[in-house]
């Protein structure tokens, strides 16, 4: 086993502060080990800085929406493929017919413009967007929601391009938009269809 410089409990993690020849502290979590904040520190840095580190405010809410997306994937069905297969078809169908009306209004009211628009068939969240292509990927099982919860998520993912982050700016933003965005992620968060 590896050996870390410091290891201590924190807010129900480890971590696990280890000094290199580095110019800045980087700070990491894996998605194995989402209770494990892995440090890298360079090695002037004194390990209460490292820790002070982890008090910013950006920083624990980075770590909170990190282990928030890794421990809570979208609920799936528990069915057989081919059952799997005919929901998923329906689902894609569905938020193909309101997608495009969806992100037309919200690039609109946002005043941004995203690239391609796909479906997947993903388990890990229910949309992401890339900040390089300006990209928008959306779940397939998101089709099995209202559509109030499909809209909070075209506009959470536009909403980065406008805030990379899950920052205040970006809160304020979903809040000064979208209002109703925290009951559509709760029932999100829940599978509750």
């Amino acid at each position: 086993m590896k050996e870390y410089a410091k290891e201590y409990a924190w807010h129900g993690c480890t971590v696990r502060v280890t000094k290199k020849n580095i110019k800045n502290a980087n700070l990491r979590i894996k998605p194995d080990e989402p209770q494990v904040i892995h440090i890298s520190i360079p090695r002037s840095m004194t390990y209460q800085a490292a820790q002070k580190l982890l008090e910013q405010p950006r920083i624990l809410r980075w770590i909170e929406n990190y282990q928030k997306k890794v421990q809570s994937p979208p609920v799936l069905p528990r069915m057989q493929n081919e059952e799997r297969l005919k929901y998923a078809a329906d689902y894609r169908k569905h938020l193909q017919e309101v997608l495009p009306g969806l992100f037309r209004k919200w690039e609109q009211e946002l005043g941004v413009r995203c690239g391609k628009v796909t479906i997947r068939d993903t388990r890990s969240q229910w949309g992401s967007c890339s900040l390089r292509t300006k990209n928008i990927s959306i779940s397939v099982w998101l089709g099995a929601f209202p559509e109030d919860c499909i809209e909070y998520v075209v506009v959470h993912e536009l909403t980065h391009l406008l805030e990379a982050g899950h920052n205040a700016r970006f809160y304020r933003l979903l809040d000064q938009h979208y209002p109703a965005w925290r009951s559509c992620r709760q029932q999100l968060k829940n599978g509750l269809i």
